[in-house]
């Protein structure tokens, strides 16, 4: 049961950390767009 439970929370652990570098991401990479544009 525990290591059932452990997998569920890392699941959910793992998609959150991913949706949150991809959130942090996006506006990174916007901004280094626009310093390589000018």
């Amino acid at each position: 049961m525990h290591t059932m439970n452990l997998s569920l929370l890392l699941d959910k652990v793992g998609a959150a950390f991913v949706n949150t570098v991809l959130i942090a991401a996006l506006p990174t990479a916007l901004v280094a767009i626009l310093v390589q544009a000018f």
